[in-house]
């Protein structure tokens, strides 16, 4: 018997495999990791959680448990998924595109979790708050990674959570979200180069094609960092995190440790997320076609750029003009940290909250744009302000001339009213759920500042804004304030109206039953 959702199960069941196959290497690695039984804290409002008990022993058997056991809830999930998705080979139906876009989240987090909560190191909750922070590419954490507070297969752990929520999402991105919503306009993006199809053949081309892009670039990656003399495993994990968007507020991160700050390393930073928040379809494109010029030809990428260059200069110069750097440093300081926001990476070279407010609100407001629009970045999406920027154009041309007959145009092709009127829905939703959430954290005992970045770098995958405006961690933060923020990170990444769709067809299945 074919089952209702079998193309959801079938994803799921993918996932599961790609779930298994990470956690060999935090295993493998454990194998070396020095776990010892010792009672630490971490302690919140949350209260205080004792690790060591859950771990008594140390070395291999610790690493067998702590990974093992996640590793086997994948594997049996997998393989339960796999058995109800069995008959998967049909179009993909709206339903099932919207199950996917949301609940592929909370299983990764759920599976990702249990080796924080296992080595007892964090609370269930806050085990699952970091897990779905880090595979939303959201960047909050109870932890300091760069500082080498964890064990190396912690850390690791968490790189891969990073970049396998990336690559989730850009796998969305060329499958299951233009069926949903046409993704607000990721369509626009593909000009006729990536097909989407929802047929399951069609599907798994787009996938792999979105896998080489993104797993070509992690290497490229991997490969400068190492060139710039960080060892294999710090190379490895910053390019994880780079890639996915996921980048640590930690100003040690771009950073050649003992050395100090490099330079050359973020300036490299600064090129790969500049690549890492354009379209990974137009990527394609022009593999396919052989053709880089046509990275130029894309009005959003020039548009992203022009974008990164002015606002670099503007906060630069404002930060020399305030006597916070000299120019020069404050060149540096300044476009990295506006490449980071813009990109939706988070990564910080210096504490940034300490600077003028001017400059912290450009970074603020930078990280609601979030890139092109088939990138891993969170945000707005740079294609979708330039249509609107367009469209307000239009209706003044439209007043002043009110027989002539216009019509929104990008690249030299005409932006159909029907995307054009998801756009406009998408951004009044944004703004509704940011300010929801602002609320809700603010409700909850955190003050308003704080609140609206805590809200703003969840829904945009940006948690560095939390900390831009004044919240001194997520450690102490209460339950309620976490549970809200697992919504909006699970909001912003997964799509506000796939969300909507899901409770909407919800609701309508218990119409008809009643």
């Amino acid at each position: 018997m074919r089952h209702a959702y079998a193309i959801f199960w079938y994803l799921l069941s993918r996932l599961s495999v790609a779930l298994s196959a990470l956690l060999l290497l935090p295993l493998a690695l454990s194998q070396q990791d020095v776990l010892t039984g010792a009672v630490a804290r971490v302690t919140g409002a949350s209260g205080t959680w004792m690790t060591g008990k859950a771990v008594a022993v140390s070395g291999a058997p610790a690493g067998l448990y702590i990974y093992g056991v996640p590793l086997l809830v994948a594997v049996a999930t997998g393989a339960m998924f796999r058995h109800l998705g069995r008959e998967h080979k049909r179009p993909l139906t709206l339903a099932e595109g919207a199950l996917f876009a949301v609940l592929a989240w909370p299983y990764l987090a759920w599976i990702g979790a249990m080796p924080f909560a296992l080595s007892g190191r964090l609370s269930p909750l806050d085990a699952f708050f970091e897990s779905m922070s880090s595979f939303t590419a959201t960047g909050l954490s109870n932890f300091d990674y760069v500082a080498g507070a964890l064990p190396p297969s912690l850390v690791l752990w968490h790189g891969l959570m990073n970049w396998l929520g990336g690559l989730t999402f850009v796998v969305m991105l060329v499958t299951v979200l233009p069926q949903v919503s046409g993704c607000f306009g990721i369509t626009l993006t593909a000009r006729q180069s990536v097909y989407f199809s929802p047929v399951w053949r069609k599907m798994h081309q787009s996938i792999w094609q979105g896998l080489a892009v993104y797993g070509g670039l992690t290497v490229i990656f991997i490969g400068v960092f190492l060139a710039l003399g960080l060892t294999p495993l710090r190379a490895l994990l910053l390019a994880l995190t780079t890639i996915s968007t996921a980048g640590s507020g930690a100003a040690s991160a771009f950073s050649m440790g003992a050395a100090g700050q490099s330079p050359a390393l973020e300036a490299a930073g600064c090129c790969m997320m500049l690549v890492t928040g354009g379209n990974f379809l137009l990527y394609w494109k022009c593999i396919a076609r052989r053709s880089p010029r046509l990275l130029w030809a894309d009005a959003e990428l020039r548009a992203a750029l022009a974008i990164a260059a002015a606002c670099s200069l503007l906060v630069a110069l404002h930060l020399a003009l305030t006597g916070t750097y000299p120019l020069l440093t404050a060149l540096r300081h300044g476009a990295f940290h506006v490449i980071s926001f813009f990109t939706t990476a988070g990564f910080s070279s210096v504490d940034a909250s300490a600077w003028p407010d001017f400059d912290r609100y450009v970074l603020f407001l930078l990280a609601f744009l979030g890139g092109c629009i088939g990138s891993p970045a969170g945000g707005l999406k740079v294609v979708r302000l330039l249509v609107l920027a367009k469209l307000t154009a239009q209706e003044l041309r439209r007043t002043l001339h009110p027989h002539m007959v216009v019509s929104v145009r990008l690249d030299g092709l005409a932006v159909p009213d029907k995307v054009v009127g998801r756009m406009l829905a998408f951004f009044f939703l944004a703004a509704a759920f940011f300010f929801f959430g602002t609320i809700a954290i603010a409700a909850s005992g955190v003050a308003i500042l704080p609140a609206m970045g805590l809200s703003a770098g969840c829904l945009t995958s940006t948690g560095q804004v939390a900390l831009l405006l004044g919240l001194p961690g997520t450690a102490a933060l209460a339950p309620a304030t976490k549970a809200v923020a697992i919504f909006l990170m699970l909001a912003g990444r997964a799509g506000i109206f796939s969300l909507l769709m899901l409770g909407a067809i919800g609701g309508e299945s218990v119409r008809k039953k009643w």
